[in-house]
């Protein structure tokens, strides 16, 4: 059973249209995930107080404040690794969809492609310029 020809330009289109929507919304998870948190300056400036003296804080919680920047840390290094991955498959699916597009549209013979003519026969325009 031979493929449609139409299919081999379809398939392709939709794959990548859904490649460009992958790519943006990776695109923005990653600016999500760079934007800074909303309480980054009042914990700097606790952060800051302590450092100076004005606070205290005793050994139980600076171990829950070293725990949660760790999690934080590998938490961010995996989904910024996984956003790369994500780019990284997806360049992968549009270069093979890209092919089959290419492909898909060399096979389709001449007499289909659109004529820029105003709409008049390829032969009637050739007689008029004689």
């Amino acid at each position: 059973m031979r493929l449609d020809r139409k299919l081999l330009l379809i398939a392709p289109a939709i794959v990548l249209a859904c490649v460009v929507a992958g790519m943006v919304y990776t695109a923005v998870e990653l600016h999500v995930l760079a934007r800074s948190s909303d309480t980054l300056t009042a914990r700097k400036e606790f952060v800051d107080a302590v450092a100076r003296g004005e606070k205290t804080l005793d050994q139980r919680q600076a171990i829950g404040i070293l725990q949660v920047a760790l999690d934080v840390e590998a938490k961010r290094s995996a989904a910024i690794a996984a956003s790369r991955d994500l780019l990284i498959e997806l360049s992968a699916v549009a270069l093979v969809a890209w092919a089959v597009l290419a492909y898909g549209i060399r096979g389709v013979p001449r007499e289909h492609w659109p004529r820029f003519g105003g709409g008049r026969a390829p032969d009637a325009a050739r007689v008029e310029r004689t």
